[in-house]
């Protein structure tokens, strides 16, 4: 569930990114109530996604205990001896590596095609673009190198929320 809810978290700014570029198009259509309404969607849906977010990294006990995944298995249990660090760890490596996988081919296609572009049209609408792969390209790249900073603010936030329930 923590791994899921951390590329959750990777996913969420490509998310944001496209909701505020949503927002900006809305305002050329100069109509109040298009752009009140879409602002009004795109915030409750950021809303859910931060509270689904933050159930899967730091509410993650509650959640299974509530949803009964633990329910309906044997009692046979595979002890792998890996501690949970370690789990998340790997699993924030995996997602960074992912992340760099996937950003790093568009940010050169994009790149390219503002190369293109500015040569010709002397404009380029896809600098957002740029921007967004940089940034998942960044954010891949530091979950890799500083998976143990990651690792311990999950720890320490997991911790702090089993510690109120």
């Amino acid at each position: 569930m923590k791994i899921l809810g951390l590329y959750l978290v990777i996913s969420g700014v490509s998310v944001i990114v496209q909701s505020i570029n949503t927002i900006i198009n809305s305002i050329a259509f100069d109509y109040l109530e298009v752009i009140v309404f879409t602002t009004a969607v795109i915030i409750i849906a950021i809303g859910v996604y931060f509270f689904i977010l933050w159930l899967f990294v730091f509410k993650t006990s509650w959640l299974i205990d509530k949803l009964h995944l633990e329910k309906g298995f044997d009692e046979e249990k595979i002890d792998l001896n890996i501690q949970l660090p370690t789990i998340l760890k790997v699993a924030s490596i995996v997602i960074g590596g992912i992340m760099i996988i996937y950003s790093l081919p568009q940010l050169c296609q994009e790149a390219f095609i503002f190369y293109q572009e500015s040569a010709v049209f002397r404009q380029s609408p896809t600098v957002g673009w740029i921007i967004l792969y940089l940034v998942e390209v960044i954010i891949g790249y530091l979950l890799m190198t500083n998976s143990k900073t990651v690792v311990n603010f999950i720890i320490k936030h997991s911790a702090k929320s089993d510690e109120n329930q």
